[in-house]
């Protein structure tokens, strides 16, 4: 079934050719950033403010989607099962990403002999990612996702054990709906916001922005492409999940994430869609908040190339022992990439400030063509969520044949 397709699922027949009416803003955003940069420039505020408002929406929801999951979880028999399998996917998953980012970044060596002169490089970033993360508060804002993750779980765990967890569940069902109802409605608005957000891209960096950096642009693109079809396609065989059958039947979910440059955009609407095609309920709004937590891996890719990079880039020598250390350090800080776009950014100038051994001299370098770099990251990152659902699903259902055939 179509998410579009139905009022039940959807918001009516505008956003029913919500798809066409993207594809129109991208064209336009193309040609208004080109022919008219000085006002597209202005436009941005637009995407940003939107993104933020988004942000304060959806926070509440994952917080309520994993209360919701884990009290459901306790009504499944194999409960601690899937809770252990769900961590070690996650786990694997995220460890293969980063380990693929290395491969990639170390063979095609995208940071060597660029021709790039260092002293015509503006070493200004936005004020976003001015962020002290020795701080406290620093550290608050950066983890904060993580936080709002382990709050909820121990809130499910309470409103498990409480006497009141029917009315807790109802409660929450009906909390969860109204939020889905406001961010559906708010996407009426998502063809103007991808309009502004093409118009400043194309108007602030344009193609030429790419040129001298298009190695390390393909890199990423390039280890994305091998993992969400060799490593997601593997473990998709292995489970019986037709892959390129599963994308087509997301793809108005992951043509939002591309125009937005942002996972989060199609967190709403994964859940109907993925019920729809027949994925457990109760899996699902377990599994698939804990995923834009724990199992981002277009940011595990990207952290990990782009720090390969910069290592070739300054030239760089590191010991077998330094790039496991990096690979722990990338494992807990791309967890923070999990937010605005932009955020993965942010994620990688933290992993760089823990690690030490890489100087920020010249990030700025690479900011210039991160929004190219973000949609592949933030595409492979919903992609990888989807599949961990749809197998810990899979993984329940085999479960319980096993159950009724030893019964």
């Amino acid at each position: 079934m179509n998410l579009f397709e139905t009022k039940k699922t959807f918001t009516g027949r505008y956003l029913k050719n919500l798809t066409l009416y993207v594809f129109a803003a991208i064209l336009g955003g193309v040609l208004t950033g080109h022919y008219a940069p000085d006002i597209s420039i202005h436009l941005g505020v637009v995407s940003r403010y939107f993104f933020l408002v988004l942000e304060m929406l959806i926070l509440p929801i994952i917080f309520m989607a994993i209360m919701y999951g884990i009290c459901q979880l306790s009504g499944i028999r194999n409960a601690s099962s899937i809770v252990w399998k769900t961590i070690l996917y996650f786990l694997i998953i995220s460890s293969v990403a980063i380990i693929l980012g290395f491969i990639f970044g170390i063979a095609v060596r995208p940071g060597a002999h660029t021709g790039i002169d260092t002293t015509r490089i503006s070493r200004s970033l936005p004020r976003t990612f001015e962020i002290n993360d020795d701080t406290l508060s620093g550290n608050l804002y950066l983890n904060r996702h993580g936080i709002f993750l382990l709050v909820s779980i121990a809130a499910g765990i309470f409103m498990n054990l409480s006497g009141a967890r029917e009315k807790f569940l109802n409660l929450l069902d009906r909390a969860i709906k109204a939020f889905y109802m406001v961010i559906k409605y708010l996407y009426i608005i998502l063809p103007v916001i991808i309009f502004c957000n093409i118009a400043y891209g194309v108007a602030v960096y344009g193609i030429n922005t790419l040129l001298p950096l298009s190695k390390v642009v393909a890199t990423v693109y390039l280890a994305d492409i091998v993992f969400i079809f060799g490593v997601l396609g593997l473990v998709a065989y292995l489970f019986k999940i037709r892959l390129w059958k599963f994308l087509l039947d997301l793809k108005e979910e992951i043509i939002l994430v591309i125009t937005t440059s942002s996972s989060k955009t199609a967190f709403p609407l994964i859940f109907e869609k993925m019920e729809s095609e027949g994925y457990s309920r109760k899996i699902l709004r377990f599994v698939i908040p804990l995923g834009y937590n724990f199992n981002l891996s277009g940011a595990c890719i990207y952290i990990s190339v782009t720090c390969c990079f910069l290592i070739q880039f300054y030239n760089i020598s590191l010991t077998v022992s330094d790039y496991l250390w990096l690979f722990v350090i990338i494992t807990f800080t791309s967890k923070t990439a999990s937010g605005v776009p932009g955020s993965g950014f942010l994620a990688l100038i933290f992993t760089l400030n823990r690690f030490g051994k890489i100087p920020l001299t010249d990030i700025a370098l690479l900011y210039s063509v991160d929004r190219f770099m973000n949609e592949a990251r933030s595409v492979t990152n919903f992609i990888s969520i989807a599949i961990s659902g749809a197998v810990i699903s899979k993984m329940d259902q085999n479960q319980k044949i096993r159950t009724e055939v030893l019964d």
